[in-house]
């Protein structure tokens, strides 16, 4: 939608302001139209500097004492020259994410994303949005305003936001990030630069985590999906439920310390009628022990341990687990009830034409997470979290009766009781743990994970259309949710019976069965041709290393690469398979791509001979992929066979 100039006199829109704010608009419609009804900054003077055409200004700044300071923005004489004396502290070599505290008159800002935009990011920030108006009104910075690679952010910023507009770029942020503050900004606003600061390290620390997570287990991630085949393609989805408790409230019931305090409530006289259960798998014994039986159970973990949560179970014939791809196959096996899974890109991509509608959740960092995605995605509103804690209240890990106490049981002895497994399981984080004030003012330890766990919730309360309450009764407090006791909320929201939840069938389609079977050995004979491409691919590329400056060699040498990559282009699904798996090789090859960018100052042949270098160290990477790869799939046609031989024995 474009910005509506409408009744602002020519005064209003000077200069430069409404080629500006289009340019803004263009990446930043919302933050544009905030810019556009606010006035221009009262207290600043703009004045011609000596160095022709370049304009300087002076800020009356209010002190909280009482008179006012005049402080000024740029240099009088040589602003040019002032701005890339700031633009030379930063260091976009070894960072690929700076950070400009202050917009001043916006000259070390344009300076900045100069040598900045074509190979990083450049984030702008600045605590007063009159002052960018004045700037908007009197300085030419569509260069730099309209760019996708510069993130402009204006006045309180909360964390949600930085998530929200920055979450995209988290390869960059994870190649390094450097601060520059604007020296007059910091002048005015040190607190605000501050808290900016430590919002933007929050988020820095959250990629970190998120990306960190992403390459350690991609490739457990790809196992566990495709051992999950037989499932995803033949049994039960979560397709059927989407919409079907629209305006209903859920129950989001976690593990956290505070779960003691209200769990309680759910056991009274038809409450489970009126309401949609939702439990992470964590806390599925204690609720069943205390007689609360969920409707929904989530799951993601990586690790075959988490099949603890479900031994000795009785069987739950109304209680559905619902699974990413990615869980661990054996909580899938071992689950005594109905299972639905979610949507998984990557084993679509395996079964291209044969992929059905499954049922699309974001995937969850957590299964608290998913359990949020599953009560939007059924339709539930309000969503009500207990026991979602995000720290240690009490000085505990989880509520007592947790399936861990019993991982724990063997361990206990007068010396070593599970108060002090639990603290031993805090202190374990030492280096990691932050003080925080609970909902009830007193102070409590988090933690660095619990705190980028935080960080996503707020982004995904911010963004929900749903209304979120938290119940948790303890714990961190969370931005963008309504806080209320779990027996007001019931009172409130949980006034009438619900719809019924359909349960699925435990039987997997046998004709899905073979047809994905048969397609697993055309995904197996596309992948091994991958691998033995990448491999002829080496020695060429080898050569080409050995004879760069032979331009007769390297023209036949091409000639047979070329030829390679003809062929490796129509295996093109079999290539997005392995690269899904191969995430730290795709990580690497950013980090190269960009290396040889921001050096592009080399000679011709010192940048081809980088490009060579990084091609190979790909086609390593590829080939290790490819390897991988197969294995994997190997095992999945025999869990396929498994299962088939199942389904036969349950029919005879």
């Amino acid at each position: 939608m474009a910005i509506s100039l409408t009744g602002f006199r020519e005064t209003d829109m000077t200069q430069w302001c409404e080629s500006n704010l289009s340019a803004l608009a263009a990446v930043n419609e919302s933050l544009a139209e905030q810019l556009h009804d606010t006035p221009p900054h009262d207290g600043v003077t703009w004045s011609e500097s000596r160095e022709s055409g370049i304009l300087t200004a002076t800020l009356n700044h209010k002190l909280d004492a009482g008179g006012a300071r005049s402080i000024t923005l740029a240099s009088k004489y040589s602003p040019t020259k002032e701005a890339a004396r700031l633009a030379g502290n930063a260091d976009p070599d070894r960072h690929a994410v700076i950070v400009v505290l202050g917009l001043g008159t916006s000259h070390h800002v344009a300076e900045l994303a100069q040598r900045v935009v074509g190979n990083g990011l450049l984030v702008v920030y600045e605590p007063d949005a009159s002052l960018v108006r004045s700037v908007l009104e009197q300085v030419d910075c569509r260069a730099w305003l309209g760019s996708p690679r510069v993130a402009l952010f204006v006045g309180e910023v909360e964390p949600a936001e930085l998530i929200a507009r920055l979450e995209s770029q988290v390869a960059l942020v994870s190649q390094g990030v450097q601060f520059i503050a604007h020296p007059p900004t910091r002048q005015i606003h040190a607190d605000r630069l501050n808290a900016f600061s430590d919002a933007m390290t929050q988020f820095v620390s959250f990629c970190r985590t998120n990306i960190a997570t992403t390459l350690v287990n991609a490739s457990r991630t790809c196992e566990n999906q495709a051992q999950n085949l037989p499932q995803y393609t033949a049994g039960a989805t979560v397709a059927e439920l989407e919409s079907i408790t629209q305006g209903y409230p859920a129950i989001i019931v976690s593990a956290g310390p505070s779960l003691a305090r209200n769990v309680h409530l759910l056991t009274q006289p038809g409450v489970r009628n009126r309401v949609v259960i939702i439990a992470v798998q964590t806390v599925l014994k204690p609720l069943l022990a205390r007689g609360v039986k969920p409707h929904f159970v989530t799951a993601l973990d990586y690790h075959e341990i988490s099949k603890r949560f479900y031994e000795g179970l009785p069987p739950l014939d109304d209680v559905t687990l619902v699974a990413e791809a990615k869980a661990h196959r054996a909580i899938l096996d071992a689950y005594p009830g109905p299972v639905r899974v979610c949507e998984s890109r990557f084993l679509d991509t395996l079964l291209g034409d044969q992929a059905r509608p499954v049922g699309h959740l974001k995937s969850g960092s957590t299964v608290a997470h998913l359990s949020l995605y599953l009560a939007q995605y059924l339709g539930c509103d309000p969503i009500i979290f207990i026991g979602q804690d995000l720290g240690f209240s009490d000085g505990l890990y989880y509520c007592p009766g947790t399936a861990i106490h019993e991982v724990w049981a063997d361990e206990l002895s007068p010396m070593n009781t599970l108060e002090m497994m639990e603290w031993k399981r805090i202190a374990r984080h030492k280096s990691h743990l932050q003080k925080i004030d609970d909902i009830h003012g007193k102070t409590i330890f988090t933690d660095e994970q619990m705190l980028t766990y935080l960080k996503q919730f707020e982004k995904d309360f911010a963004d929900a259309p749903q209304q979120i309450i938290d119940a948790t009764e303890g714990g961190a407090p969370k931005r963008n949710t309504q806080r209320m006791t779990l027996a007001d909320a019931l009172a409130k929201h949980a006034t009438r019976n619900r719809p019924s939840l359909p349960l699925p069938s435990r039987e997997l389609d046998v004709d899905r069965l073979h047809q994905t079977k048969k397609l697993l050995a055309q995904r197996i004979e596309q992948i091994q041709r991958l691998a033995d491409l990448s491999r002829q691919t080496m020695p060429i590329l080898r050569d080409m290393q050995k004879h760069q400056q032979d331009e007769v060699k390297m023209q036949r040498l091409f000639t047979k690469l070329n030829r390679n990559r003809a062929q490796v282009a129509t295996l093109t699904e079999a290539f997005d398979l392995v690269n899904d798996l191969n995430q730290v090789g795709a990580f690497n090859r950013i980090r190269a791509d960009r290396a040889i960018r921001v050096t592009d100052n080399t000679d011709e042949y010192e940048r081809q001979r980088r490009q060579l270098e990084r091609d190979r160290q790909n086609l390593e990477w590829l080939i290790s992929g490819c390897e991988e790869t197969l294995r994997i799939f190997a095992e999945s046609v025999r869990r396929i066979d498994d299962r088939l031989a199942q389904q036969r024995e349950g029919v005879a």
